[in-house]
């Protein structure tokens, strides 16, 4: 009887206890196929009546607590996957860990399988990244949304390794990999090379592109043989979304402001409508004398616009008809952004001084200044991008493709300048000679590319596809207008009561540059002693054609200078020198320019072990280009030929130790050609310097070594570092002469400065622990070349002046030794909250190279603070806020070398420290966006 009772008792103290304490169910949902984490999963646990739910956190987490024992059914539901799965689990255990993987939902078209990748969320790059034969980065769609960027120029810049280059409004524009400046660098749409509107250069602006229009965003670092080779730093190929597996709309609208423009410090703006698109030459003829009354005068009349409204809007569709066969995907992307910058600059002469006694010291090879300006810029850009692409599959081996991209951008620029000279009539600071100078500029740049390409499968070991491309890029810049006031100012007061005129220039310029492309690539399928191997073999073709054209008309005030300015409309100008008149249509700024470029590559992937792969061959590039320019043929250069063929070998071994590991090994031999207009014989004004074609001007080659060690502990994490060293033979890069004409304004050129060396390291972590993740990545990087500089100093034994040559090793220009960015996130999908602040750091850079020594001009450090949230209030209706530069980072550029003019009558503005010379400063401010998303 005792036995029973104590048996009795056991039994409910043993069920008093399953009852009494709380239990826990935890574990992670992932995708069966990719391992990614399913963040934003629902996890549902259901006992009888009662009913608890939870959502997948970011590393695919998930966590129950305080549960009574018992069994449970638990449901887990993800949008594209099965969502019948289904699943009893028993609880008697204080905690249960249960992990989930789903079977990614796929659409069976008969002899057709299509199956839904998901290759924009990071967890997705994350897989594409461990799988790639070459060193590379990728952003997803996801982390482009959610971060503060909205154009591809400004995400570049959280990608390890990467900088930008910023415009003057302070918008990035350009890429520069690993130190490597933007011409190193190549664009690709889909895989496809993109020509560029630039005027000069072949690089792509990449302030023309609205983030929000991609996929993925790829870096490749490394060069395998069946990629173009013209890249040194690396690749940057923008993947746009692709049609989905089954209806998608996602449409967004935003406004904002940028806290630069208030009533203090109004947006300057003008009428462009009124603006002429074709200049008097053109209109009427080569020999045509212009009037004054032949130039507009309404788009130099400015107006004050205070506290302008940035706006965004966006919209992308997407579906699959007959039976699943046929994709289509439309994204539209619009922006209307106002951005400025506040500007200090201090115009250099092209040739330093000798200042004998200045305290009882002399000083050699000093810099010489000739103006300090203050501008302030108003610059408003539109953009609207269009991405359609049509996908169809015949069956299950055969796929054909057509895809179109259009994107535009007009940026309206007013310029208001005021001219310190810092030589004429210079008797001290804020005294002597002052000019204010007031300029519109409307640039309007178009690209638009058309590719149909076709996948084919032959038998069970061969694939074949190709693409046919057409594209095409615009730039016209009807009219850019500037006219000049000038006055006399005494310790800061102007000395006349009215200014008086002084001078006008107009200029028009427009080029295309558009591309003929066929691409052809045949690969097989086989194994080699048991192991699986594959070999291709390939190349392309492509045609490109380039026009430009430039014509500038200079105007004088009448009145020999005397007349006074009041307005725009009741100003009188003229033309001094009746040649003027005609502009300058017959010039070298005007050609033609034709470029052919055929490749063939050889390329052999093999499994040399188990977990060893080996990739390499040899790829061969031939380039043939001619121009022809508008001056007489008796004038030397006016047109030119040459050609030269180069072979590019590539090796890389990829060393798999775990399923979650890589370590790589690689070396590929790549180029980077001049752009066209540089090798012509061009002579332009620019914005602080004139500039100047070199016609002896040679392409550049590399040889470039990678090393990294890759781990991915979770399908969103990883940890990656890596060693790699460039060998550059003929880099190119900008400086001023070694002469100088007298009087004349600073000329840049290109020049091919000798061979250079560029080497660093990578590393990149990330790290997600349920709703809390950190991205960090930082690269050092060190480049060499030694150049031979001018040096001017005073000759004791001759009593003069002069010029002497040593040598001097320095960085190459726009390589920053430190770069580093961190993203901390917090991500709830219970409450549909994002919230990511971003930190950017670039160190110092040359930007401007010299000939004289010691005189080339630095950026100092740049760090920028920037934060974006997205908050979910309806079930598909999001709000999102993006704000950049909080910390209302500013650009400064310096000469390293001591500052002695304090107290002379030629102080420079903007001096903070007398241990560098200030050179010139841009100030931004903030700029904020604030939105609704709708996702379905």
């Amino acid at each position: 009887m005792f036995q029973k009772k104590a048996f009795a008792l056991l039994v409910f103290l043993f069920s008093f206890s399953l009852f009494s304490f709380a239990q826990e169910l935890k574990g992670k949902v992932s995708d069966a196929t990719t391992g990614e984490p399913l963040a934003g999963a629902i996890v549902a646990l259901q006992q009888g009546s009662k009913k608890l739910t939870t959502i997948v956190n970011l590393d695919g987490s998930y966590h129950f607590k305080n549960l009574v024992a018992g069994t449970y059914q638990i449901k887990i539901t993800s949008l594209g996957y099965q969502q019948s799965l289904e699943q009893s689990v028993l609880i008697a255990e204080k905690a249960i860990v249960l992990n989930i993987q789903l079977t990614n939902a796929s659409t069976d078209l008969g002899s057709v399988s299509v199956r839904s990748t998901n290759r924009t969320t990071d967890a997705g790059v994350r897989t594409l990244e461990k799988k790639a034969d070459n060193v590379m980065n990728v952003l997803s769609e996801r982390a482009i949304q959610l971060s503060p960027d909205i154009t591809v120029a400004n995400s570049l810049q959280r990608v390890s390794g990467v900088t930008i280059e910023r415009s003057s409004s302070g918008e990035g524009r350009y890429a520069i990999i690993r130190g490597m400046d933007q011409r190193y660098n190549s664009t690709l749409v889909n895989g496809i090379k993109i020509p560029s509107p630039d005027n000069k250069f072949r690089y792509v602006p990449l302030d023309m592109f609205p983030a929000d229009m991609l996929e993925r965003l790829e870096v490749s670092k490394s060069l395998t043989p069946d990629m173009e080779g013209d890249a040194i730093g690396g690749t940057m190929n923008l993947v746009m979304k692709n049609a989905p597996a089954k209806f998608t709309l996602n449409a967004f609208a935003a406004g904002g402001t940028n806290t630069l423009f208030g009533s203090d410090r109004p947006f300057l703006q003008f009428d462009h409508s009124v603006i002429n698109k074709k200049d008097p030459s053109t209109v009427n003829g080569a020999s045509y004398v212009a009037k004054y009354s032949d130039f507009s005068k309404a788009n130099l009349a400015f107006t004050n616009k205070n506290n302008p409204i940035n706006s965004q809007l966006g919209l992308t569709i997407g579906n699959r008809f007959l039976n699943k066969r046929l994709g289509v995907i439309l994204g539209l992307s619009y922006q209307d952004m106002y951005r400025g910058s506040d500007n200090i600059f201090n115009r250099q002469n092209p040739q330093p001084q000798v200042i004998l006694n200045l305290n009882g010291q002399r000083y050699d090879n000093y810099p010489a200044f000739n103006d300090g300006y203050l501008r302030k810029y108003s610059t408003r850009q539109k953009r609207f991008g269009l991405n359609n692409k049509w996908d169809y599959a015949i069956n299950e081996r055969n796929k054909l493709s057509l895809y179109t991209l259009y994107i535009h951008m007009d940026e309206l620029q007013s310029r208001f300048t005021i001219d310190s000279s810092l030589t004429t009539q210079r008797t001290g600071p804020e005294s002597g000679n002052v000019a204010t100078l007031y300029r519109s500029r409307w640039q309007i740049q178009n690209i638009y590319n058309n590719t149909l390409q076709g996948d084919h499968m032959i038998g069970s070991a061969w694939k074949f596809n190709w693409s046919a491309v057409y594209s095409i890029a615009k730039q016209n810049v009807p009219d850019q207008a500037e006219f000049e006031i000038n006055n006399e100012a005494k310790n800061g007061v102007l000395q006349d009561p009215k200014d008086r005129l002084a001078s006008m220039s107009r200029v028009w310029s427009n080029n295309t540059d558009k591309d003929l492309a066929g691409y052809l690539n045949l690969a097989y399928a086989t194994k080699i002693v048991g192991r699986a191997a594959e070999f291709k073999v390939g190349g392309l073709y492509r045609h490109k054609t380039r026009e430009n054209y430039y014509n500038n008309y200079e105007l004088r005030g009448d009145l020999n200078g005397a007349q006074q300015f009041t307005n725009i409309y009741d100003a009188k100008f003229e033309f001094r020198d009746p040649a003027n008149a005609k502009g300058n249509p017959k010039s070298a700024n005007v050609y033609s320019s034709q470029e052919d470029i055929s490749a063939g590559y050889l390329q052999g992937k093999v499994m040399l072990t188990d977990k060893l792969q080996l990739m390499g061959g040899v790829r061969v590039e031939h380039t043939k280009q001619a121009y022809q320019t508008a001056l007489d043929s008796t004038f030397d250069f006016a047109y030119g030929k040459f050609w030269y063929t180069d072979v590019l070998p590539s090796v890389h071994l990829k060393y798999s130790p775990t399923t979650k590991q890589n370590v790589r090994l690689s070396y590929f031999r790549s180029l980077s050609r001049p752009g066209f207009f540089e090798v012509t014989p061009y002579n332009l004004p620019d914005e602080y310097y004139n500039s100047m074609g070199n016609v002896n001007l040679n392409h550049t080659t590399a040889d470039n070594l990678d090393f990294r060690y890759e781990y991915f502990p979770s399908a969103t994490d990883q940890i990656l570092a890596g060693v790699f060293y460039k060998k550059i033979y003929s880099p190119v890069e900008y400086g001023l002469p070694a002469r100088q004409i007298p009087n004349t304004a600073p000329t840049l050129s290109p020049y091919n400065f000798g061979d250079a060396t560029n080497f660093g390291f990578e590393l990149v972590y990330a790290k997600y622990l349920g709703m809390f993740g950190i991205n960090l990545n930082y690269t050092f990087t060190h480049s060499n070349i030694t150049t031979t500089k001018l040096y001017k100093y005073y000759n004791d034994a001759t009593g003069k002046d002069t010029t002497g040559s040593v040598e001097q090793k320095r960085p190459l220009q726009g390589q920053a030794n430190h770069t580093g960015n961190i993203a901390l996130l917090y991500k709830n999908p219970k409450i549909g909250l994002d919230i990511q602040a971003a930190f950017v750091y670039t160190g110092e850079r040359i930007t401007q190279v010299s000939p004289y020594a010691n005189l080339d001009v630095w950026q100092k450090p740049y760090s920028q603070l920037d934060i974006s949230i997205e908050k979910r209030i309806l079930k598909k209706l999001y709000l999102y806020a993006k704000v950049n530069n909080l910390t209302n980072s500013k650009t400064k550029l310096v000469i390293k070398q001591p500052y002695i003019l304090e107290g002379t009558s030629g102080a420079l503005a903007g001096q903070e420290d007398k241990s560098n010379i200030f050179v010139q400063q841009d100030i931004y401010k903030t700029s904020m966006l604030f939105g609704a998303r709708f996702k379905f």
